[in-house]
Protein backbone atom coordinates (compact mmCIF):
# COMPACT_ATOMS: atom_id res chain seq x y z
CA UNK A 1 0.00 0.00 0.00
CA UNK A 2 1.47 2.91 -1.19
CA UNK A 3 1.66 6.39 1.67
CA UNK A 4 0.71 9.00 -0.40
CA UNK A 5 0.12 13.06 0.76
CA UNK A 6 -3.53 12.86 -0.48
CA UNK A 7 -3.56 16.33 -1.73
CA UNK A 8 -5.02 16.96 -5.42
CA UNK A 9 -2.35 19.21 -6.16
CA UNK A 10 1.26 20.29 -5.30
CA UNK A 11 0.94 21.87 -2.07
CA UNK A 12 2.60 25.31 -2.01
CA UNK A 13 6.51 24.92 -0.80
CA UNK A 14 8.87 27.44 0.37
CA UNK A 15 11.54 27.10 -1.51
CA UNK A 16 14.93 29.26 -1.95
CA UNK A 17 16.80 29.43 -5.09
CA UNK A 18 18.31 25.78 -5.40
CA UNK A 19 14.71 24.19 -4.92
CA UNK A 20 15.13 22.64 -1.29
CA UNK A 21 12.39 21.43 0.66
CA UNK A 22 11.53 22.06 4.23
CA UNK A 23 11.15 18.86 4.91
CA UNK A 24 13.84 15.46 6.12
CA UNK A 25 14.40 12.60 4.05
CA UNK A 26 13.97 12.63 0.53
CA UNK A 27 11.75 15.35 -1.36
CA UNK A 28 9.70 16.74 -4.46
CA UNK A 29 10.97 20.03 -4.61
CA UNK A 30 8.89 21.20 -7.92
CA UNK A 31 5.53 19.66 -7.61
CA UNK A 32 4.22 18.03 -11.14
CA UNK A 33 3.40 18.16 -14.37
CA UNK A 34 2.01 17.00 -17.44
CA UNK A 35 2.54 17.66 -21.07
CA UNK A 36 2.58 16.58 -24.55
CA UNK A 37 -1.01 15.34 -24.01
CA UNK A 38 -2.24 13.27 -26.86
CA UNK A 39 -5.83 11.01 -26.93
CA UNK A 40 -4.10 8.08 -25.83
CA UNK A 41 -0.87 9.48 -24.04
CA UNK A 42 1.18 11.74 -21.80
CA UNK A 43 4.27 12.77 -19.83
CA UNK A 44 4.57 12.98 -16.67
CA UNK A 45 7.52 14.94 -14.83
CA UNK A 46 8.74 15.42 -11.62
CA UNK A 47 11.85 16.26 -9.48
CA UNK A 48 13.36 14.99 -6.38
CA UNK A 49 16.05 16.52 -4.45
CA UNK A 50 18.62 13.68 -5.19
CA UNK A 51 18.81 10.10 -6.54
CA UNK A 52 15.73 7.99 -6.62
CA UNK A 53 13.29 6.75 -8.96
CA UNK A 54 10.16 8.44 -9.83
CA UNK A 55 7.14 6.33 -8.71
CA UNK A 56 3.78 7.03 -10.64
CA UNK A 57 -0.03 5.57 -10.38
CA UNK A 58 -2.75 6.42 -12.49
CA UNK A 59 -6.33 6.24 -12.60
CA UNK A 60 -9.42 7.56 -13.58
CA UNK A 61 -10.90 7.58 -10.38
CA UNK A 62 -9.28 10.12 -8.18
CA UNK A 63 -9.67 6.90 -5.10
CA UNK A 64 -7.41 5.25 -7.11
CA UNK A 65 -9.13 1.59 -7.36
CA UNK A 66 -7.09 -0.11 -9.95
CA UNK A 67 -4.27 1.89 -10.97
CA UNK A 68 -2.02 1.51 -13.19
CA UNK A 69 1.81 1.59 -12.16
CA UNK A 70 5.34 3.09 -14.02
CA UNK A 71 8.62 4.35 -12.74
CA UNK A 72 11.54 6.33 -14.08
CA UNK A 73 14.68 7.01 -12.80
CA UNK A 74 16.15 10.29 -12.39
CA UNK A 75 20.03 11.51 -11.73
CA UNK A 76 22.26 14.17 -11.02
CA UNK A 77 22.82 14.51 -14.92
CA UNK A 78 19.35 15.47 -15.36
CA UNK A 79 19.13 17.55 -12.42
CA UNK A 80 17.38 14.54 -10.56
CA UNK A 81 13.98 15.52 -12.71
CA UNK A 82 12.34 12.38 -14.40
CA UNK A 83 9.71 12.12 -16.88
CA UNK A 84 7.13 8.95 -17.64
CA UNK A 85 5.45 8.21 -20.38
CA UNK A 86 2.02 7.06 -20.37
CA UNK A 87 0.26 5.61 -22.85
CA UNK A 88 -2.64 3.35 -23.77
CA UNK A 89 -5.04 5.96 -22.72
CA UNK A 90 -8.69 6.88 -23.47
CA UNK A 91 -9.46 9.76 -25.46
CA UNK A 92 -11.28 12.32 -23.85
CA UNK A 93 -10.94 11.13 -20.46
CA UNK A 94 -10.02 12.69 -16.67
CA UNK A 95 -6.56 10.85 -15.61
CA UNK A 96 -5.29 11.52 -11.87
CA UNK A 97 -2.17 10.45 -10.85
CA UNK A 98 -0.08 11.05 -7.89
CA UNK A 99 3.94 10.48 -7.86
CA UNK A 100 6.36 9.81 -5.43
CA UNK A 101 10.16 9.30 -5.05
CA UNK A 102 12.46 6.01 -3.79
CA UNK A 103 15.87 5.81 -2.89
CA UNK A 104 18.31 3.41 -3.23
CA UNK A 105 17.72 2.66 0.35
CA UNK A 106 13.94 1.77 0.19
CA UNK A 107 13.01 5.38 1.51
CA UNK A 108 10.22 7.32 0.12
CA UNK A 109 8.77 10.80 -0.30
CA UNK A 110 5.91 12.02 0.60
CA UNK A 111 3.72 12.25 -2.29
CA UNK A 112 2.14 14.47 -4.82
CA UNK A 113 -1.04 14.46 -7.04
CA UNK A 114 -1.90 16.05 -10.51
CA UNK A 115 -4.56 15.28 -13.23
CA UNK A 116 -4.86 16.23 -17.11
CA UNK A 117 -7.47 15.33 -19.46
CA UNK A 118 -6.67 13.49 -22.80
CA UNK A 119 -7.33 14.88 -26.17
CA UNK A 120 -10.79 13.62 -28.31
CA UNK A 121 -9.71 11.02 -30.99
CA UNK A 122 -8.83 12.64 -34.49
CA UNK A 123 -12.33 11.87 -36.03
CA UNK A 124 -14.34 13.06 -32.88
CA UNK A 125 -15.67 16.64 -32.47
CA UNK A 126 -16.55 17.79 -29.10
CA UNK A 127 -18.57 20.92 -28.18
CA UNK A 128 -15.72 23.00 -26.24
CA UNK A 129 -12.11 22.69 -25.80
CA UNK A 130 -10.01 25.99 -24.20
CA UNK A 131 -6.36 26.78 -24.05
CA UNK A 132 -4.33 29.46 -22.75
CA UNK A 133 -1.08 30.72 -24.08
CA UNK A 134 1.64 32.83 -22.18
CA UNK A 135 5.08 33.25 -22.55
CA UNK A 136 7.93 35.86 -20.46
CA UNK A 137 8.43 34.67 -17.26
CA UNK A 138 11.17 36.26 -14.79
CA UNK A 139 12.75 38.91 -17.02
CA UNK A 140 13.53 42.68 -16.73
CA UNK A 141 13.72 42.06 -13.10
CA UNK A 142 10.03 41.38 -12.95
CA UNK A 143 10.87 37.74 -11.01
CA UNK A 144 8.61 36.41 -7.94
CA UNK A 145 7.06 38.51 -5.96
CA UNK A 146 8.37 38.23 -2.09
CA UNK A 147 4.48 38.31 -0.90
CA UNK A 148 2.81 36.88 -3.44
CA UNK A 149 5.02 34.92 -6.35
CA UNK A 150 3.74 34.78 -9.54
CA UNK A 151 -0.15 34.97 -9.14
CA UNK A 152 -1.36 35.28 -12.86
CA UNK A 153 -1.04 31.33 -12.75
CA UNK A 154 -3.15 31.54 -10.30
CA UNK A 155 -5.46 33.51 -12.26
CA UNK A 156 -5.28 31.30 -15.59
CA UNK A 157 -5.55 28.22 -13.12
CA UNK A 158 -9.24 29.41 -12.11
CA UNK A 159 -10.21 29.19 -15.89
CA UNK A 160 -9.32 25.49 -15.90
CA UNK A 161 -8.14 25.10 -19.66
CA UNK A 162 -8.07 21.81 -21.44
CA UNK A 163 -4.14 22.70 -22.09
CA UNK A 164 -1.62 25.56 -21.46
CA UNK A 165 1.34 26.36 -24.51
CA UNK A 166 4.32 27.76 -22.97
CA UNK A 167 5.33 29.76 -25.93
CA UNK A 168 8.62 30.64 -24.90
CA UNK A 169 11.07 32.90 -22.40
CA UNK A 170 9.45 30.48 -19.77
CA UNK A 171 12.97 31.83 -18.09
CA UNK A 172 15.29 34.41 -18.47
CA UNK A 173 19.00 33.20 -18.54
CA UNK A 174 20.22 36.87 -19.41
CA UNK A 175 18.63 38.19 -16.97
CA UNK A 176 19.51 38.00 -12.75
CA UNK A 177 16.60 38.64 -10.28
CA UNK A 178 17.84 41.33 -7.80
CA UNK A 179 15.61 41.58 -4.74
CA UNK A 180 14.38 45.06 -5.90
CA UNK A 181 12.30 45.09 -8.90
CA UNK A 182 10.83 47.52 -11.16
CA UNK A 183 8.06 49.52 -9.91
CA UNK A 184 8.71 48.94 -6.19
CA UNK A 185 8.69 45.27 -6.61
CA UNK A 186 10.53 43.22 -4.00
CA UNK A 187 11.33 39.75 -5.55
CA UNK A 188 12.56 36.97 -3.96
CA UNK A 189 15.95 37.18 -4.81
CA UNK A 190 17.54 34.76 -7.18
CA UNK A 191 21.03 34.77 -5.64
CA UNK A 192 22.60 33.55 -9.06
CA UNK A 193 24.39 35.65 -12.12
CA UNK A 194 22.96 36.10 -15.34
CA UNK A 195 24.26 33.90 -17.96
CA UNK A 196 25.90 36.83 -19.63
CA UNK A 197 27.34 38.03 -16.93
CA UNK A 198 31.89 38.71 -17.13
CA UNK A 199 32.43 36.24 -14.63
CA UNK A 200 30.68 33.13 -15.58
CA UNK A 201 32.89 30.97 -17.92
CA UNK A 202 31.00 29.94 -20.88
CA UNK A 203 34.09 27.29 -21.66
CA UNK A 204 33.11 25.23 -18.47
CA UNK A 205 30.34 23.29 -19.73
CA UNK A 206 29.61 22.24 -16.15
CA UNK A 207 29.09 25.52 -14.75
CA UNK A 208 27.14 26.73 -17.80
CA UNK A 209 24.37 23.31 -17.21
CA UNK A 210 23.92 24.55 -13.46
CA UNK A 211 23.40 27.84 -13.96
CA UNK A 212 20.59 27.16 -16.21
CA UNK A 213 19.18 24.73 -13.79
CA UNK A 214 19.37 27.71 -11.43
CA UNK A 215 16.89 29.21 -13.46
CA UNK A 216 14.13 26.74 -13.89
CA UNK A 217 14.36 25.88 -10.52
CA UNK A 218 13.96 29.23 -9.53
CA UNK A 219 11.41 29.95 -11.50
CA UNK A 220 9.51 26.52 -10.73
CA UNK A 221 9.78 26.77 -7.53
CA UNK A 222 6.80 29.17 -7.68
CA UNK A 223 3.85 27.56 -5.69
CA UNK A 224 1.45 29.20 -7.58
CA UNK A 225 2.36 27.74 -11.01
CA UNK A 226 3.48 24.38 -9.31
CA UNK A 227 -0.50 24.02 -8.38
CA UNK A 228 -1.20 25.20 -12.60
CA UNK A 229 0.88 22.71 -13.91
CA UNK A 230 -0.43 19.74 -11.71
CA UNK A 231 -4.11 20.38 -13.04
CA UNK A 232 -3.19 21.82 -16.36
CA UNK A 233 -1.44 19.68 -19.18
CA UNK A 234 0.89 21.97 -21.14
CA UNK A 235 2.80 22.28 -24.38
CA UNK A 236 6.16 23.66 -24.46
CA UNK A 237 8.33 25.26 -27.04
CA UNK A 238 11.32 27.79 -26.54
CA UNK A 239 12.23 31.06 -27.57
CA UNK A 240 15.73 32.95 -27.25
CA UNK A 241 15.89 34.01 -23.16
CA UNK A 242 15.88 30.20 -22.95
CA UNK A 243 19.71 30.23 -24.20
CA UNK A 244 20.58 33.71 -24.49
CA UNK A 245 18.98 37.14 -26.15
CA UNK A 246 18.24 36.52 -29.79
CA UNK A 247 20.15 33.27 -30.37
CA UNK A 248 20.43 31.22 -33.13
CA UNK A 249 21.59 27.42 -32.08
CA UNK A 250 23.21 26.68 -34.90
CA UNK A 251 25.97 29.88 -34.45
CA UNK A 252 28.76 29.61 -33.86
CA UNK A 253 29.35 32.98 -31.84
CA UNK A 254 26.78 34.89 -29.85
CA UNK A 255 26.92 38.25 -32.16
CA UNK A 256 26.57 40.81 -29.01
CA UNK A 257 30.39 39.33 -27.86
CA UNK A 258 31.86 37.62 -30.97
CA UNK A 259 35.40 36.86 -29.34
CA UNK A 260 33.29 35.07 -26.28
CA UNK A 261 34.56 31.57 -26.53
CA UNK A 262 32.10 28.64 -25.46
CA UNK A 263 28.88 29.68 -27.03
CA UNK A 264 27.79 26.64 -28.57
CA UNK A 265 27.75 25.15 -24.67
CA UNK A 266 25.13 27.77 -23.76
CA UNK A 267 22.95 26.01 -26.59
CA UNK A 268 23.92 22.74 -25.59
CA UNK A 269 22.89 23.33 -22.00
CA UNK A 270 20.04 25.53 -22.50
CA UNK A 271 18.45 23.17 -24.74
CA UNK A 272 18.91 20.31 -22.30
CA UNK A 273 17.61 22.32 -19.02
CA UNK A 274 14.16 22.70 -21.38
CA UNK A 275 14.22 18.82 -21.62
CA UNK A 276 14.96 18.00 -18.35
CA UNK A 277 12.82 20.89 -16.72
CA UNK A 278 9.41 20.06 -18.79
CA UNK A 279 6.47 17.35 -19.80
CA UNK A 280 8.10 16.97 -23.42
CA UNK A 281 8.17 13.92 -25.14
CA UNK A 282 11.77 13.30 -27.17
CA UNK A 283 11.29 12.59 -30.57
CA UNK A 284 13.07 9.12 -30.92
CA UNK A 285 14.78 9.80 -34.02
CA UNK A 286 15.77 13.54 -33.14
CA UNK A 287 15.86 13.75 -29.29
CA UNK A 288 16.81 17.42 -29.30
CA UNK A 289 14.01 18.57 -31.72
CA UNK A 290 11.04 20.71 -30.35
CA UNK A 291 8.77 21.51 -33.04
CA UNK A 292 6.11 19.09 -33.28
CA UNK A 293 2.27 18.81 -33.90
CA UNK A 294 -0.99 17.49 -31.73
CA UNK A 295 -4.25 16.93 -32.59
CA UNK A 296 -7.34 17.80 -30.51
CA UNK A 297 -10.15 15.92 -32.19
CA UNK A 298 -11.66 17.04 -35.71
CA UNK A 299 -11.90 20.84 -34.62
CA UNK A 300 -8.18 21.67 -33.64
CA UNK A 301 -4.58 21.11 -35.03
CA UNK A 302 -1.66 22.42 -33.37
CA UNK A 303 2.06 23.29 -34.60
CA UNK A 304 4.41 24.30 -32.19
CA UNK A 305 7.42 25.52 -34.06
CA UNK A 306 10.77 26.20 -33.65
CA UNK A 307 12.05 29.73 -34.68
CA UNK A 308 15.66 28.71 -33.06
CA UNK A 309 17.12 25.85 -33.72
CA UNK A 310 17.95 26.14 -37.33
CA UNK A 311 18.14 29.80 -38.25
CA UNK A 312 20.48 31.67 -40.53
CA UNK A 313 22.55 34.32 -38.95
CA UNK A 314 19.65 37.36 -37.77
CA UNK A 315 22.47 40.06 -40.00
CA UNK A 316 21.99 38.33 -43.15
CA UNK A 317 20.52 40.32 -45.41
CA UNK A 318 17.47 38.21 -47.26
CA UNK A 319 17.09 38.37 -50.52
CA UNK A 320 14.49 36.89 -52.95
CA UNK A 321 16.87 35.15 -54.98
CA UNK A 322 18.84 33.76 -51.71
CA UNK A 323 15.90 33.90 -48.83
CA UNK A 324 17.29 33.20 -45.14
CA UNK A 325 15.61 30.52 -43.30
CA UNK A 326 14.23 30.96 -39.73
CA UNK A 327 12.93 27.13 -39.91
CA UNK A 328 15.45 25.22 -42.06
CA UNK A 329 13.85 23.77 -44.76
CA UNK A 330 13.16 20.34 -43.33
CA UNK A 331 11.14 22.09 -40.34
CA UNK A 332 9.18 24.26 -42.88
CA UNK A 333 8.19 21.85 -45.57
CA UNK A 334 7.19 19.72 -42.18
CA UNK A 335 4.93 23.26 -41.52
CA UNK A 336 3.55 23.34 -44.93
CA UNK A 337 2.65 19.84 -45.43
CA UNK A 338 0.82 19.86 -42.23
CA UNK A 339 -1.36 23.04 -42.94
CA UNK A 340 -2.24 21.60 -46.33
CA UNK A 341 -3.09 18.03 -45.61
CA UNK A 342 -5.42 19.01 -42.41
CA UNK A 343 -8.47 18.02 -42.39
CA UNK A 344 -9.11 19.80 -38.53
CA UNK A 345 -11.33 22.28 -38.74
CA UNK A 346 -9.12 25.12 -37.11
CA UNK A 347 -5.19 24.94 -37.92
CA UNK A 348 -3.40 26.76 -35.02
CA UNK A 349 0.40 27.52 -35.51
CA UNK A 350 1.67 28.45 -31.64
CA UNK A 351 5.15 30.46 -32.70
CA UNK A 352 8.00 31.32 -31.07
CA UNK A 353 8.39 35.17 -32.57
CA UNK A 354 5.55 37.17 -34.09
CA UNK A 355 4.44 37.68 -37.99
CA UNK A 356 4.48 41.44 -38.08
CA UNK A 357 6.02 42.76 -35.49
CA UNK A 358 9.54 43.88 -36.27
CA UNK A 359 11.63 42.57 -33.15
CA UNK A 360 15.47 42.42 -32.61
CA UNK A 361 17.78 44.00 -29.57
CA UNK A 362 20.04 46.57 -31.45
CA UNK A 363 18.56 45.60 -35.03
CA UNK A 364 20.94 48.56 -37.07
CA UNK A 365 23.51 46.25 -35.80
CA UNK A 366 22.80 43.09 -35.28
CA UNK A 367 20.17 42.47 -38.13
CA UNK A 368 16.09 41.89 -37.21
CA UNK A 369 15.31 38.70 -35.08
CA UNK A 370 11.79 37.87 -36.78
CA UNK A 371 10.38 37.56 -40.03
CA UNK A 372 9.47 41.48 -40.47
CA UNK A 373 11.92 43.58 -41.58
CA UNK A 374 10.11 46.70 -40.25
CA UNK A 375 10.72 50.29 -41.69
CA UNK A 376 13.88 51.42 -39.85
CA UNK A 377 15.99 53.67 -42.32
CA UNK A 378 19.14 51.15 -41.95
CA UNK A 379 20.32 47.96 -42.93
CA UNK A 380 17.65 46.01 -40.60
CA UNK A 381 15.25 46.76 -43.09
CA UNK A 382 16.88 43.69 -45.39
CA UNK A 383 17.59 41.83 -42.58
CA UNK A 384 14.14 39.78 -41.56
CA UNK A 385 13.22 36.32 -42.93
CA UNK A 386 10.17 37.77 -44.67
CA UNK A 387 10.55 35.67 -47.98
CA UNK A 388 10.70 32.40 -46.03
CA UNK A 389 6.95 33.50 -44.42
CA UNK A 390 5.50 34.70 -48.41
CA UNK A 391 7.13 31.39 -49.51
CA UNK A 392 5.07 29.81 -45.95
CA UNK A 393 2.05 31.76 -47.01
CA UNK A 394 2.21 31.62 -50.84
CA UNK A 395 1.76 27.81 -50.49
CA UNK A 396 -1.07 28.13 -48.15
CA UNK A 397 -2.80 30.64 -50.33
CA UNK A 398 -2.33 28.02 -53.18
CA UNK A 399 -3.95 25.58 -51.19
CA UNK A 400 -6.48 27.82 -50.21
CA UNK A 401 -6.36 27.10 -46.47
CA UNK A 402 -9.40 28.08 -44.24
CA UNK A 403 -9.29 28.73 -40.71
CA UNK A 404 -5.76 29.72 -40.05
CA UNK A 405 -4.47 31.02 -36.43
CA UNK A 406 -1.42 31.54 -34.73
CA UNK A 407 -0.82 31.86 -31.90
CA UNK A 408 2.59 34.33 -30.36
CA UNK A 409 3.74 36.23 -27.10
CA UNK A 410 7.61 37.17 -27.21
CA UNK A 411 6.53 40.83 -28.20
CA UNK A 412 5.83 42.05 -24.50
CA UNK A 413 2.26 43.71 -24.92
CA UNK A 414 -1.14 42.23 -26.65
CA UNK A 415 -2.08 42.68 -30.27
CA UNK A 416 -4.78 41.22 -32.05
CA UNK A 417 -4.31 41.39 -35.77
CA UNK A 418 -6.03 40.48 -39.49
CA UNK A 419 -5.18 39.20 -42.68
CA UNK A 420 -7.09 39.08 -45.93
CA UNK A 421 -3.91 38.35 -48.60
CA UNK A 422 -3.94 37.18 -52.39
CA UNK A 423 -0.10 36.52 -52.64
CA UNK A 424 -0.78 34.40 -55.83
CA UNK A 425 -3.10 36.63 -57.60
CA UNK A 426 -5.98 33.97 -58.25
CA UNK A 427 -8.77 36.27 -56.52
CA UNK A 428 -9.33 33.12 -53.75
CA UNK A 429 -7.94 35.25 -50.91
CA UNK A 430 -6.02 33.98 -48.13
CA UNK A 431 -7.47 35.19 -44.62
CA UNK A 432 -5.73 34.43 -41.43
CA UNK A 433 -5.41 35.68 -37.93
CA UNK A 434 -2.19 36.23 -35.33
CA UNK A 435 -2.64 36.54 -31.67
CA UNK A 436 -0.33 38.02 -29.74
CA UNK A 437 -0.34 37.31 -25.64
CA UNK A 438 1.80 38.73 -22.58
CA UNK A 439 4.05 39.03 -21.20
CA UNK A 440 3.01 37.01 -18.10
CA UNK A 441 5.33 38.54 -15.47
CA UNK A 442 8.22 40.46 -17.33
CA UNK A 443 8.62 43.94 -19.02
CA UNK A 444 5.84 45.80 -20.58
CA UNK A 445 6.08 47.24 -23.82
CA UNK A 446 4.72 50.88 -22.88
CA UNK A 447 2.68 50.56 -26.32
CA UNK A 448 1.67 48.86 -29.06
CA UNK A 449 5.02 48.95 -31.68
CA UNK A 450 4.34 49.71 -35.64
CA UNK A 451 3.93 46.81 -38.03
CA UNK A 452 5.36 46.10 -41.03
CA UNK A 453 2.94 46.71 -44.01
CA UNK A 454 4.02 43.89 -46.02
CA UNK A 455 1.40 41.76 -45.72
CA UNK A 456 -1.37 44.81 -44.87
CA UNK A 457 -1.77 43.60 -41.49
CA UNK A 458 -5.52 45.20 -39.52
CA UNK A 459 -5.25 45.67 -36.05
CA UNK A 460 -8.18 44.62 -34.33
CA UNK A 461 -6.88 45.19 -31.03
CA UNK A 462 -3.72 46.40 -29.18
CA UNK A 463 -2.45 47.49 -25.79
CA UNK A 464 0.46 48.64 -23.44
CA UNK A 465 1.57 48.49 -20.18
CA UNK A 466 -0.05 45.70 -18.61
CA UNK A 467 0.16 41.97 -17.97
CA UNK A 468 -1.66 39.30 -19.99
CA UNK A 469 -2.02 35.97 -21.51
CA UNK A 470 -4.36 35.05 -24.55
CA UNK A 471 -7.50 32.84 -23.29
CA UNK A 472 -8.92 30.85 -26.74
CA UNK A 473 -11.51 28.98 -27.21
CA UNK A 474 -13.06 26.30 -29.77
CA UNK A 475 -17.47 26.58 -28.95
CA UNK A 476 -19.48 24.54 -31.06
CA UNK A 477 -22.93 26.47 -31.68
CA UNK A 478 -26.27 25.41 -32.86
CA UNK A 479 -25.67 26.49 -36.21
CA UNK A 480 -23.41 23.47 -35.92
CA UNK A 481 -20.88 25.22 -36.75
CA UNK A 482 -16.87 25.43 -34.45
CA UNK A 483 -16.05 28.73 -33.99
CA UNK A 484 -12.76 30.22 -32.46
CA UNK A 485 -13.16 32.79 -29.26
CA UNK A 486 -10.45 35.14 -28.55
CA UNK A 487 -9.78 37.13 -25.60
CA UNK A 488 -6.61 38.91 -23.62
CA UNK A 489 -7.33 38.90 -20.01
CA UNK A 490 -5.20 40.66 -17.59
CA UNK A 491 -3.17 39.35 -14.22
CA UNK A 492 -6.25 39.37 -12.02
CA UNK A 493 -8.50 37.37 -15.01
CA UNK A 494 -10.39 40.58 -16.22
CA UNK A 495 -11.05 40.77 -20.36
CA UNK A 496 -9.40 43.37 -21.58
CA UNK A 497 -12.34 46.02 -23.39
CA UNK A 498 -12.06 45.47 -27.22
CA UNK A 499 -9.57 42.30 -26.95
CA UNK A 500 -12.69 39.61 -28.02
CA UNK A 501 -12.83 38.31 -31.21
CA UNK A 502 -14.78 35.99 -32.54
CA UNK A 503 -13.69 33.72 -36.18
CA UNK A 504 -16.74 31.83 -37.80
CA UNK A 505 -15.27 28.88 -39.65
CA UNK A 506 -14.56 29.71 -43.15
CA UNK A 507 -16.06 32.62 -43.48
CA UNK A 508 -15.08 36.41 -44.49
CA UNK A 509 -13.90 37.65 -41.39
Amino acid sequence: MLRVVRTLFAAPLLLGQGGGSLGEGLQITHGVASGDVTDHSAVIWSRADGPAELMVEIDTDPAYPSPRRLRSGNSAESDFTAHVLLEGLQPVTRYFYRVRFQDASGASSPGLEGTFRTAPARQDHVDAVSLIVGGDVGGQGYCRERDGGYRVFETMGDLAPDFFIANGDMIYADYDCPLEGPEGRENVPGGFPRIDAPEVDWTDRARVQELYWEYWRYDRGDHHFQEFLGRTPVYVQWDDHEVINDFGAGWRFWPHHPDRDGFPNLVEAGRQALFDYNPIRRNPEEPGRIYRSFRWGKDMELFLIDARSYRDLNDRPDAVSLPKTLLGREQLEWLEEGLVTSDATWKIVSSDVPLSVPTGSSPQTFGRDGWANGTANDFSARTGFENELLELLLSLDGANLKNLVFLVTDVHCPVSIRYDVDLNGDGDRLLFHEFISGPLVAGKLPAVPSLDPTLRPVILFGEGDVFNFGYYRLEKRPDGKVYFLADVRDETGGVRPGSSVELEPGAKH
